[in-house]
């Protein structure tokens, strides 16, 4: 007879996390890809156009990456005493994000070798740590015009500048608008009750 063990299932949960941030990543690109403007950029030079994609979709990774970070942070300061949450949320991010961007690197860079791999996802992290602390001057909202928000508009302007067209205000509009959808998505459909839940109760 099989045992169910909590910390495979919470270590299960996590990964799962991290695959459909991962795939909200790559749908977002895909809704903004079908934008006009952004098919026009792609278009001036496909020798380039896999890059910029990998680009952009790594900026949105990192977004959903840190908006994981705020509502963790949140719901295990509600659960436990502050040193704790602190912890728990240290550990649970280090772990999303590595498992995030490891995935990340093997769709992205298969045909890269190991040494080549570890080096994108050392320059990934960098940049997901730099990313953070330009965020989290924000806070994080689902405002109806996303043009209110001023962490939208930054997220925008990284797109933009993924894209290497970074004075385009309508790709930095449209960045901003999926973005804004995106982050609905993440909230509203992504298991971060389920998969919060089961991590305070390990510990508790």
């Amino acid at each position: 007879m099989k045992t169910d063990d909590p910390q495979k299932r919470v270590s299960q949960s996590v990964q799962n996390l991290s695959t459909n941030l991962l795939n909200l990543a790559l749908s977002s690109w895909q809704r903004l890809k079908e934008r006009a403007e952004v098919t026009q950029e792609m278009a001036k030079d496909p020798f380039t156009s896999d890059v910029k994609a990998d680009a952009a979709t790594a900026e949105l990774l990192i977004l959903f990456l840190h908006a994981c970070d705020r509502v963790a942070s949140a719901t295990f300061r509600v659960a436990l005493p502050e040193h704790a949450a602190s912890v728990l949320r240290n550990s649970f991010m280090a772990g999303l994000v590595s498992l995030a961007i490891s995935a990340f690197v093997l769709k992205t860079c298969a045909e890269q070798d190991v040494d080549e791999q570890e080096e994108t996802r050392a320059d990934l992290l960098h940049l997901y740590n730099t990313r953070a602390t330009q965020y989290g001057f924000f806070a994080l909202g689902t405002a109806d015009v996303p043009g209110s928000d001023a962490l939208f508009k930054l997220v925008g302007i990284r797109l933009a500048e993924a894209l290497e067209c970074s004075d385009n205000a309508k790709i930095i509009t449209s960045g901003m608008e999926v973005v804004v959808e995106s982050v609905v998505i993440l909230r509203e459909q992504l298991p971060l009750t389920e998969t919060f839940g089961q991590i305070i109760a390990r510990v508790q």
